[in-house]
């Protein structure tokens, strides 16, 4: 996977001399042109910041440029913001590069510097900025919002306007002995159990003449670019949901989870990222589950517009084309959808197809990721997607070493396991109930006020607290039941 992300992202290869050498003499030149005059070096900016046509000065420029260079080293601060200062210690960004805020002088460090740390920071951010620059510049991305509010405006009228009840359930439940198996509980929450409250929306309506009725525990559609994780907390006896962002020091409007995947996936265009739009549904079981994919079918074009199907629901073997550092347990219909749209606010002369990724659960299987002690839970993922695909390219051990490396993969993502004094609750990684920027029921609904939702807690046995959003924030623990 390293050497695909390092074709994909070649500035980033700590043997691009051996592997790349073209690259480096095409950035030496230019180096070389713009040190001439300050003419040269705001036309090389030009080139690279605006349309033919458009050209800015300099000043201009340079701010730009700044901007996106600031977002970059945001970006390598908050992914080692992820593990304890120990760890990251030995792969802090060197002062010179942190500190650097100039195209030009990034470009001398690149080529004049004797360490060969230095250089490779210099590079590393020079690109970094490059690829901030080029989501904030990529047509996907800048209609990302508008493309959100279509498909849930299509949902809202297609589906939730058949709603017929909405109620708050408590689920309280334990894991087997095997880890896999769902044991729910009674009402009222018993030793070894968590509990986690839902929004519940019942809908009811005819589809061809035949009544169907769907259980929506939690819906969420988000734009990727504007998601604000929202992670639990543990605390002594109480789950709840604390707003926390992975990467608090970026812009508001944020690229770098688009960009984390760009290099995790080894993809150097934006655009074919295919989850900037996200729809996700918890149901009640797997033919509400099937009811609920037909309807979505129906609605936007049926297998003509589905493509990279993966259900680990009722095809185990598809497991294989999941994410590779997705957990054993993680059981989920998903496909991309192409939808066809036309702008009412930036019409074009004919519609054209975005893409969205849904998202199908069952109830049971949903649970099971929440559970703070199984493998399959959000926030190990997102640790072990840190781990496996951003560490090696970030931060390779040709540059940093491999004892360094190490350190750094091992604090940032212990692997999680389940617990054999009763169930594992109270140890592990805690889980997330849904990351949607506008949701409705469920664990964690957030967003425009609609159907906010979603706490848990826990019956543990320790006596202690502790965070495990994976930044290190106190824990908030509270006597409310379920309150976020």
């Amino acid at each position: 996977m390293t050497s695909q992300a390092f074709e994909a992202h070649p500035f980033l290869d700590p043997e691009i001399s051996v592997n790349r050498p073209d690259i480096l003499r095409y950035l030496y030149n230019q180096y070389l042109d713009v040190i001439r005059s300050r003419d040269k070096y705001n036309g090389f900016l030009n080139t690279l910041l605006h349309p033919a046509g458009e050209e800015r000065l300099l000043e201009a420029n340079l701010a730009t440029s700044a901007y996106y260079m600031n977002e970059a080293m945001h970006y390598i601060q908050s992914l080692l913001d992820m593990v304890p200062v120990g760890p990251r210690e030995t792969v802090e960004p060197m002062s010179q590069v942190l500190d650097c805020s100039d195209f030009q002088e990034l470009l001398t460090l690149i080529f004049n510097a004797t360490d060969p740390r230095l250089a490779y920071e210099a590079r590393r951010k020079l690109y970094l900025t490059k690829l901030f620059f080029d989501v904030d510049h990529s047509w996907e991305v800048q209609r990302g919002a508008e493309h959100k509010d279509h498909v849930e405006a299509v949902l809202e009228q297609d589906l939730f306007a058949h709603v017929s009840e909405r109620r708050t359930v408590e689920m309280c439940y334990a894991l087997g002995n095997d880890g896999e198996t769902i044991v729910l509980g009674a009402d009222q929450i018993q030793p070894g159990q968590e509990c986690w409250a839902f929004d519940l929306q019942q809908v009811e309506m005819l589809r061809d003449g035949r009544p169907v009725r769907l259980n929506v525990y939690y819906y969420s559609c988000r734009f990727k670019r504007e998601v604000v994780p929202y992670q639990y907390r543990k605390g002594r006896e109480l789950y709840h949901f604390a707003e926390s962002e992975l990467f608090p020091a970026m812009e508001r409007r944020r690229s770098a989870s688009i960009v984390s995947k760009m290099l995790r996936k080894g993809e150097s265009d934006p655009r074919w990222i295919r989850d900037l739009i996200g729809v996700m549904f918890i149901v009640e079981n797997l033919s509400e589950l099937e009811d609920l994919k037909e309807l979505l079918f129906d609605r936007f074009g049926g297998h003509f517009r589905v493509k990279n199907v993966v259900d680990t629901q009722l095809n185990p073997e598809d497991r294989l084309r999941l994410n590779p550092q997705s957990g054993i347990g993680y059981k989920v219909y998903k496909a991309e959808m192409d939808i066809l749209y036309n702008s009412r606010r930036h019409p074009q002369p004919q519609p054209y197809l975005f893409t969205a990724e849904i998202q199908l659960y069952t109830l049971e299987n949903y649970l099971r990721t929440l559970h703070s002690a199984h493998y399959a839970n959000h926030q190990a993922l997102k640790r072990r997607q840190f781990l496996e695909g951003l560490v090696p390219v970030l931060f390779p051990a040709q540059i940093y070493g491999d004892e360094a490396v190490r350190r750094l993969v091992e604090a940032a993502a212990p692997v999680p396991t389940v617990g054999r004094n009763g169930n594992g609750s109270g140890n592990g990684n805690g889980g997330v109930g849904g990351n949607g920027s506008n949701a409705r029921g469920g664990s964690a609904g957030v967003g425009n006020g609609r159907g906010a939702g979603g706490s848990g807690h826990g019956a543990s046995d320790n006596g202690h607290s502790e965070s495990e959003s994976g930044t290190h924030s106190s824990p908030e623990p509270t006597d409310a039941k379920g309150s976020h």
